[in-house]
């Protein structure tokens, strides 16, 4: 394994600025498309196509037959979270750098870097006895419409008899994990317009009231300080962990000051007393602001009261709860909690349902053999915070998904100086190419669907 041709590899993918949420990017995203169809065509896949969009596709690709062998879909994405804050990053985003063992890049390990290592892990495989399939989009960070819409017209894609994604962190240096949850999602806007025009605050300061004002107030509403959601029917559904769970989660080698000094980076943990961190990252719904837009925000000063203010949230949901339904319980709470004199709306972005895996697949057992056989420990069960939208959809045909991944749980994920550990990255190609090995095995006990 030449590393240093590897890295120039995984460099030229790092270098393409493919943000899958803004349009000025779209053509970077198509750019990212092309460098994902020419590297699985370099590993042998004689079938790549681009589907579903001219500038966000999603790139299918097959392997060589091995007949009677089992059918591995891969799944991943090379679409990208936006940079900023750029003051943050200690090096530019989209020019990869290595310090201190580490590639410093947006993309290192969501998800550029772990499809390569999944890509690699092949070509150092003596032409394993799997049938591989490839679904690689351009939409993750944006809600995956091109490859739902795909998969609505075309669900045979999904035909495999195992689904491997590996999008997802080790527990703790050390621990690698396969997750049996993930968090849904609902991404939203609320407005709130509190007069046809801005005014002037000098002539209308004390008695017009203020769109930031009822904003803030608003969202206070939906959220106190103790870090209860007040949206009537949210918590209904949300059924806490079992005690085995629980137990299993204290063996887990998480400390809460490691994680408030080195992971946050905080003074200070907020959120359900009664709950354990754990709990709260991977087993409550959650109700987050990323941003608020309106008034005046320029250099400078201007004295202006806002008549329309706007706020982007997101609320992670749990198993159980259903996306349409945590829908209408967030626009009943704000038309419930707004003023007779504001008018308030909620629009939607995008959103996915939780998922939840049971880990009784064969292919399960096979990993964990690799990760042993590699690395020295197998995986241990855990939840995720975080949300792959489409990953219910991958397991539409029956297929057992493999949620797994090579990072680190402190590699600052959607944040500025995201980094992938050159270490993890090199044991990552040896665990997926001895899975390959494994699952190509005639004792492996997966059988082909075709």
């Amino acid at each position: 394994m030449d590393r240093d041709q590897l890295l120039r590899e995984l460099n030229e993918f790092l270098r393409i600025p493919s943000v899958s949420t803004l349009p000025a990017h779209n053509q970077d995203c198509r750019a990212a498309a092309e460098w994902v169809a020419a590297a699985l065509r370099r590993i042998g896949c004689r079938d790549v196509e681009f589907l579903g969009s001219q500038t966000h596709p999603v790139v299918w690709g097959k392997g060589p037959d091995v007949p009677g062998a089992p059918t591995l879909l891969i799944y991943g994405h090379y679409d990208v979270q936006p940079p900023d804050p750029l003051a943050e990053w200690t090096t530019p985003p989209f020019e990869p750098t290595q310090r201190d063992g580490r590639i410093y890049a947006r993309g290192a390990a969501d998800d550029k870097g772990q499809v390569f290592c999944l890509l690699q892990a092949i070509a150092a495989s003596p032409r394993p006895g799997v049938n591989f399939r490839f679904l690689i989009e351009g939409e993750e960070e944006y809600g995956s419409k091109v490859l739902f819409d795909l998969l609505k017209r075309e669900p045979q894609r999904v035909r495999a008899d195992a689904v491997l994604v590996a999008d997802m962190s080790y527990v703790a240096p050390g621990w690698p994990a396969v997750y049996t949850t993930l968090r849904g999602l609902c991404y939203a806007e609320i407005t709130v317009r509190t007069s046809k025009t801005d005014l002037h605050s000098g002539e209308y300061g004390g008695a017009a009231p203020n769109a930031h004002e009822e904003l803030c107030r608003l969202l206070g509403r939906l959220k106190t300080a103790d870090g209860k959601i007040h949206i009537p029917g949210l918590y209904g559904p949300v059924k806490r962990p079992s005690k085995a769970e629980l137990a299993a989660w204290k063996k887990l080698p998480f400390n809460e000051k490691d994680f408030l000094t080195k992971r946050v980076q905080g003074k200070g943990l907020v959120g359900l007393k009664q709950a354990s961190v754990l709990e709260r990252l991977w087993a409550l719904p959650t109700f987050e602001i990323h941003g608020i837009l309106g008034g005046f925000t320029g250099e400078g000063a201007k004295t202006v009261i806002p008549a329309e203010a706007t706020a982007k949230v997101s609320m992670r949901l749990v198993p159980n709860q259903k996306l349409a339904t945590v829908e209408r319980q967030l626009v009943a709470a704000v038309k419930r909690f707004a003023p007779k004199y504001v008018t308030a709306s909620v629009r939607f972005l995008h959103g996915a349902d939780p998922a939840q895996i049971k880990l009784n697949s064969p292919a399960f057992k096979l990993l964990d053999q690799a990760f042993k056989d590699v690395t020295g420990r197998g995986s241990v069960p855990a939840r995720a915070g975080g949300s792959i939208p489409v990953v219910p959809a991958l397991a539409s045909a029956g297929a057992p998904v493999i949620l797994t991944g090579i990072g680190l749980p402190d590699d600052r994920l959607h944040a500025p100086n995201e980094k992938l550990e050159l270490k993890q990255l090199w044991d990552g190609i040896e665990v997926f190419r001895r899975f390959y090995e494994l699952l190509g095995s005639q004792e492996s006990g997966v059988r082909s669907r075709g």
